[in-house]
């Protein structure tokens, strides 16, 4: 039996290799977490979506003014978001990322207005009375699970700054030579920009 020790080559090699494996196993786990976080995130934006955008302009309750001042482009980003979904689901990360990201103006559109959302939604509750009495009902849907308005009208908001967080991960996490790896570097720069914006606009 040979106790002598791995020339110098073959250890580099198992080092590489060990911090590949290293890499794999973060990526993998960081991947995970991020297709189930966008699973729920997608559900809360049906949520606005069908039980509040699509029935109160079906029934009139808000102008169109109103409703596009507090909601904005949330449709938009419900849209964006099953697409990038059905990309994580089917482990296109990288593809699903950067087709994402060409679509961050409505995030960028979003953002810039969530301060005057807040202000005409809190505007209608006073003296609206029928919109009122809707969003109560609404809200004590079981799909709902005690969820409000107001705060299912931030998750664009929070979600962007966790995105943040998920692509740095994922790309720490990927090796250079990656394909996926110059995706993922654009994915960080474009998500900064936008996460910038919700610190100048709060």
């Amino acid at each position: 039996m040979s106790f002598a020790p791995e020339p110098p080559s073959l250890m580099g090699a198992n080092s590489i290799q060990e911090q590949r494996e290293r890499w794999d196993r973060k990526r993998s786990r960081t991947a995970r977490e991020l297709v189930q976080t966008e699973q729920h995130y997608c559900h809360q934006l049906e949520l606005v979506s069908t039980f509040f955008v699509e029935i109160l302009r079906a029934k009139g309750t808000l102008k169109q003014d109103i409703r596009d001042a507090i909601f904005s482009s949330i449709k938009d980003i419900q849209s964006v978001n099953q697409s990038l979904l059905v990309h994580l689901e089917n482990g296109y990360l990288g593809q699903g990322l950067d087709k994402f990201c060409s679509h961050l103006d409505h995030y960028s559109k979003y953002v810039d207005n969530i301060y005057n959302a807040k202000k005409v939604l809190e505007i209608q509750l006073k003296k609206n009375k029928a919109f009122r009495r809707f969003k109560k009902l609404q809200e004590a849907r079981p799909e709902f699970k005690d969820q409000k308005l107001e705060d299912l009208l931030q998750t664009p908001v929070q979600r962007i700054l966790q995105y943040n967080h998920f692509l740095q991960d994922l790309t720490a996490n990927t090796s250079p030579d990656d394909p996926e790896f110059e995706q993922l570097s654009k994915a960080v720069a474009a998500v900064s920009e936008v996460s910038q914006r919700i610190q100048n606009n709060t």
